[in-house]
């Protein structure tokens, strides 16, 4: 007998920002002082930082640091937890009714026990499956193929899906040695903001069509013979040797979250747009069906620079892909879903349209995201 592969809806969306919104003129003031970096350092703040800031278009961000303490006020669980509990409010459930529980984040809040768990105790859920998928802006992607795929083939009735991006924890003052800073690390200040998003699916009882539903998810890595583009140490590979523990990680300052910027600017787009070209084919959709396309693009200077090529290849007008992050800051896996939350409660995203959600993550060159029909 033939399974059934039942509709998988999106009956909740949630978002949360941490903290008041910071203007571009405090950030140096909420994440810290940087006086102990080196001078080209410092000077290169000085003078291409705020035109940095202009050329990226955000105009206000949002950190989980108390201003007056510079501590951090949530942890990752406890950031997910937001987003998390406004995706079961919208979706008219109770944490107790959740099955399955997916969490993805940059940074675990423990070595052990798993993220996901720590999310499990915080909404109150007594009994649930959950997993923790560690990743960065792709793993929205990968827990809503995870989460489609449970649901359509009956394993569970619905699922809670959460990402949390707490950048702020590699980014204020005190995290660094300042004394082996390079700009790169020191440029990511005035791009990365903190801020969570979830969605709640539900399996529909029949497989009739559906508002709301999940046509697909997608992910694809192609970073297998490439470098990193994005890196930050002080995990296992850096504790191999005997001699060279945590202190010595934080003297060499190979804790540092740092970037490629070349490689981002030559092949982040191009990699969200080959990956989105698999999503359709896979689905056997065309770019001009797709009414809005949600993606994770930082900067405007990133997004104009490329806006025309991104048109060009799926059929459509710029209304069809905007920026979006100009009130939120770039918060990694979180801005598709901060976005997304954004135009469902905003009536933006109409019943009967059609939104392509998808994020590239230039870490090792991975990309995911699905495809949505309200």
């Amino acid at each position: 007998m033939k399974a059934v592969l039942r509709p998988v809806r999106i009956i909740g969306t949630g978002s949360f920002l941490p903290g008041d919104p910071v203007p571009n003129t405090r950030l140096d003031e909420i994440l810290g002082s940087l006086d102990q970096a080196p001078p080209r350092v410092q000077k290169f703040l000085g003078n291409i930082g705020p035109v940095m800031l202009e050329k990226g278009g955000v105009e206000r961000r949002h950190f989980a640091i108390d201003p007056a303490t510079g501590a951090l006020t949530h942890t990752a669980a406890s950031l997910a937890e937001q987003a998390a509990r406004r995706a079961l409010e919208a979706a008219g459930r109770e944490p107790r009714e959740v099955d399955l529980l997916l969490l993805s984040c940059p940074s675990s809040d423990y070595s052990t026990p798993p993220t996901s768990t720590i999310l499990q105790e915080l909404l109150g859920i007594e009994q649930c499956a959950e997993m923790e998928i560690h990743s960065n802006c792709s793993g929205v992607g990968k827990c809503m193929q995870i989460a489609f795929d449970a649901l359509r083939c009956g394993r569970y009735r619905n699922a809670l899906v959460s990402y949390a991006q707490l950048s702020s924890v590699y980014l204020r003052g005190c995290y660094f040695n300042q004394t082996q800073m390079n700009k790169t690390q020191a440029a990511l200040r005035y791009i990365l903001a903190d801020g969570s998003g979830a969605v709640f699916l539900e399996a529909a009882e029949t497989d009739a069509p559906c508002g709301q539903e999940v046509l697909g998810a997608y992910i694809e890595s192609v970073g297998g013979r490439r470098r990193p583009g994005m890196t930050a140490g002080g995990a296992i590979a850096d504790l191999m040797h005997p001699d060279r523990q945590t202190q010595a990680v934080f003297e060499a300052g190979s804790h540092h979250l740092d970037q490629d910027f070349t490689a981002v600017n030559n092949d982040a787009v191009p990699t969200l747009i080959k990956g989105v070209q698999g999503m359709l084919r896979s689905l056997n959709l065309q770019g001009p069906q797709i009414d809005h396309y949600i993606f994770s693009i930082p900067g405007r200077q990133l997004y104009e620079a490329n806006l025309e090529r991104v048109t060009a290849v799926f059929g459509i007008g710029p209304e069809r892909a905007k920026f979006r992050a100009q009130d939120t800051g770039y918060c990694g896996g979180a801005s598709v879903l901060l976005h997304f939350d954004e135009m469902v409660r905003s009536g933006e995203l109409k019943p009967g349209q059609t939104a392509v959600v998808y994020s590239i993550e230039s870490s090792k060159w991975m990309s995911g995201g699905f495809v949505v029909r309200w």
